[in-house]
Parts: structure tokens; sequence; C-alpha cells
């Protein structure tokens, strides 16, 4: 039995992506006017904030599956054993 966790780490990739893509976005937004007294809630920063939620739970599911692929894995191989 062959336990493949390449799709849970791709899958952590793709979202540390649109993580930083995010980050980047609201970073974008807070340069835009110095004073932060001055800053406007755009729909940009909205929805790069927003998106965190999603991402952040996709992340820590793909990170446990792997957890979880690798304990299976290690009893597999003490029964085995």
């Amino acid at each position: 039995m062959r336990i493949d966790n390449s799709m849970n780490l791709n899958a952590m990739v793709a979202t540390q992506a649109q993580v930083t893509q995010n980050a980047q976005t609201i970073a974008d937004v807070s340069n835009v006017v110095a004073d932060p007294q001055n800053q406007e809630v755009t729909q940009d920063l909205i929805d790069a904030i927003t998106s965190q939620i999603p991402n952040t739970i996709a992340y820590s599911a793909n990170a446990n599956a792997i957890q979880t692929q690798n304990e299976t894995s290690s009893m597999l191989l003490n029964i085995k054993a």
C-alpha cells in the first residue's frame, strides 16, 4: 500500500501562493495612503482579507491530512513488523 502526500503538498503550495498574493494586496492597499486615518476600505481589501479564511482552513486541512497519512503509514509498518 502506497500513501502519497504529493496532492496535499501541492495543495498547500497553491494555498501558500494565494495567501502571499492576498498579503501583497493588503500591503498594497495600506501603502497607497501613508496616513492610516485616510485609508479607505476598498473591495480589494475586503476580498483579500475574507479570502484568507478559507485559505487558512485549506492549508490546515492539508497539513492534518499529511499528518494522518504519516501516522497511518507508521502504524501499518509497525503491524507488518
